[in-house]
């Protein structure tokens, strides 16, 4: 059953990327024709070499990552972190051990996550991308990950949305890793089994119940030893990149970390 699903993605797979080199064609016709308004507020740009208006740019450069627990990726207070842990994974052996992040999702941010996401611009991967890999760059323990490994959609959602945006980012940050002479190549290993209804309004318990069996590590792979982080945009409660970060280690992989651009708020 498994390899006919894993067939079934490679075909679909060939289609998509055939979609996604025309598309990129149309985009870049499109912007010689009409002037390009800026992904996250919608104004126009002036200047078509430019990706966000001058109000965006400023509104990204005071972006940080603000005080969080690496840990579950959520806020805290800064006396609230001992060990850049907070209260609730002081005494947690999760799956995954550390989780980076761009920022928080808010403002200029969650509105190019969402343009990327679900507004079918993904000509902002490169952009989107370079930033993650500076999130990756700066970390000790995740730059000297052996592989990244993008979450990946179920074909049935991929299909819908034209593309994974976890793999464009996944491939993007590989591309600025390597010229920034840090190479990290990249796995497709783990695949999605289920197509599952999104997660956004469920309650925890709902989640982890949603996702059970949904993931899969293709046959013959092993993971014994590897170091290996997963590649998202959005976390909120992190039960994908558990349930993601579970289905790796029964592969054999040593330690998990993730990076995504950015954390929602789970109050």
């Amino acid at each position: 059953m498994l390899a006919g699903r894993l067939f079934t993605r490679a075909v679909f797979l060939s289609l998509e990327k055939a979609c996604l080199l025309g598309r990129r064609g149309g985009h870049e016709l499109l912007e010689l024709l009409y002037p390009p308004n800026c992904p996250g507020c919608g104004a126009p740009i002036d200047d078509s070499s430019d990706q966000l208006c001058p109000a965006c740019w400023q509104q990204l450069r005071q972006i940080s990552p603000g005080l969080y627990c690496t840990m579950c990726g959520h806020n805290s207070g800064p006396y609230a972190l001992i060990d850049g842990r907070c209260h609730r994974c002081q005494n947690r052996r999760p799956a995954v051990t550390r989780v980076l992040r761009v920022g928080p999702y808010q403002d200029v941010l969650r509105e190019l996550i969402l343009a990327f996401k679900f507004r079918r611009q993904s000509q902002l991967d490169g952009f989107l991308g370079r930033l993650l890999a500076a999130v990756i760059i700066g970390d000790d323990q995740l730059r000297r990950a052996h592989l990244l490994v993008p979450v990946p959609l179920h074909w049935r959602r991929r299909w819908a949305r034209r593309y994974d945006q976890s793999e464009l980012l996944a491939r993007a940050v590989r591309k600025e890793l390597e010229r920034q002479n840090l190479p990290v190549p990249i796995s497709f290993d783990l695949v999605r089994l289920r197509h599952t209804p999104p997660q956004t309004s469920m309650a925890l318990s709902h989640r982890l119940i949603n996702l059970k069996g949904a993931f899969g590590v293709r046959p013959d792979v092993d993971f014994h030893g590897k170091h290996l982080c997963l590649i998202d945009d959005v976390t909120t409660t992190g039960t994908t990149l558990r349930v993601a970060a579970q289905t790796l280690k029964k592969a054999g992989a040593e330690r998990i970390s993730a990076a995504v651009l950015a954390v929602a708020a789970n109050d």
